[in-house]
């Protein structure tokens, strides 16, 4: 998977997207700081997409075949 961030410096938004569509990222707007010297934020990922492959039977969570 690849989240792209982009951090627009005029307005201060930052967008996220993935390459995987049932992926969704978000950005914590309560957790960002950006200032002189950093930017720092945090993205959630949903990631239960994934996490339905691991609950089958079938599957044992080693990608290793």
């Amino acid at each position: 998977m690849i989240l792209t961030i982009n951090y627009n410096k005029n307005t201060g938004d930052i967008t996220l997207s993935s390459d995987e569509a049932e992926v969704t990222a978000t950005v914590n707007a309560d957790e960002i700081t950006d200032d002189a010297t950093e930017l720092d934020f945090e993205v959630a990922l949903d990631l239960s997409a994934y996490q339905e492959l691991f609950n089958d039977d079938l599957l044992d969570g080693d990608n290793n075949e």
